[in-house]
Parts: structure tokens; C-alpha cells; sequence
């Protein structure tokens, strides 16, 4: 294959590859506002790049300030939002089972979404509470949004 043929093939990927990352940035930001309202803030933001755009986020909240009753809602009221969905059933799935654990100290939760392909959605029980720069953050979000 001649070079200005894999130049061309480079562009095109290039391309397909910002449309891709355009899209995963759209659904991400059309679920923050949903994960704001259940008391959840960004931690940590990442993006990677390569042959396919890679986006990355760490939200945090307190485990006290998750209801789990609304997430069952939240996941019915918006269907068309698969970023938003998927992180909804990994956070209700993993509330259900730290249910049948047992009583644990965990005063956070976090949840580490990877959107590329394919995505991921982690969800981790911590410790600790998240830091009060945090905190503050979800209540001043909270309180813009009544």
C-alpha cells in the first residue's frame, strides 16, 4: 500500500476516532446532572488516546446520601442514556451486595467509569469519607439544582 494511502487510512481513523470521543463526552455530560442529584461529585477526570479515544472518571459521594430506591427510577426515567444506565445498575448492584455482606464502616462510594471500548464501570466502598472539598462541592450542586 503506497504511504499516501496510509496517510489517508491515518486521517480517516483520526477522524472516526474525535467523532467517537465527541460522543462519549456528550453522554457522559448528559448524565452528570442525574449523578450530581444522587450526591455524587468528580474526583478525578482522564483521557486517553491511541486507536480508539478513551474517557475516564472517578465520581464520589457519601455512602449516607445514596438512595437506592431513586436509582431503580433514575434507570426507568432514563432509558436512552447508556452511560447513565450503566452506572446506575453497577451502583445499585453493588449497594445490593454490600447489603448481604454485612455492616461495614464504608462512610464513600465511588464510582470509576471508562468509556471507550469497550466501557467499564467500577464501583468501589471506601473507608474514609470523601474530603470536605468534596462534600462541599456536592451540596453546593445539590442546592443550584432546587
Amino acid at each position: 500500500m503506497p504511504f499516501k494511502d496510509v496517510l489517508g487510512k491515518a486521517k480517516e481513523l483520526a477522524g472516526t476516532a474525535t467523532e467517537e470521543a465527541s460522543k462519549l463526552v456528550e453522554g457522559f455530560n448528559e448524565a452528570l446532572p442525574t449523578m450530581h442529584a444522587l450526591g455524587f461529585t468528580i474526583k478525578d477526570l482522564r483521557v486517553g488516546t491511541g486507536l480508539l479515544p478513551e474517557i475516564g472518571a472517578k465520581l464520589i459521594a457519601l455512602t449516607d446520601t445514596i438512595d437506592v430506591k431513586k436509582i431503580k427510577e433514575l434507570i426507568d426515567k432514563h432509558p436512552e442514556n447508556k452511560t447513565l444506565v450503566g452506572a446506575l445498575k453497577a451502583l445499585e448492584l453493588a449497594f445490593n451486595i454490600r447489603q448481604q455482606i454485612g455492616d461495614f464502616p464504608f462512610k464513600g462510594v465511588e464510582i470509576d467509569v471508562t468509556l471507550g471500548l469497550p466501557p467499564h464501570i467500577g464501583v468501589a466502598f471506601v473507608s474514609s469519607a470523601p474530603t470536605d472539598t468534596a462534600v462541599a462541592a456536592v451540596t453546593r450542586a445539590g442546592m443550584t439544582q432546587h
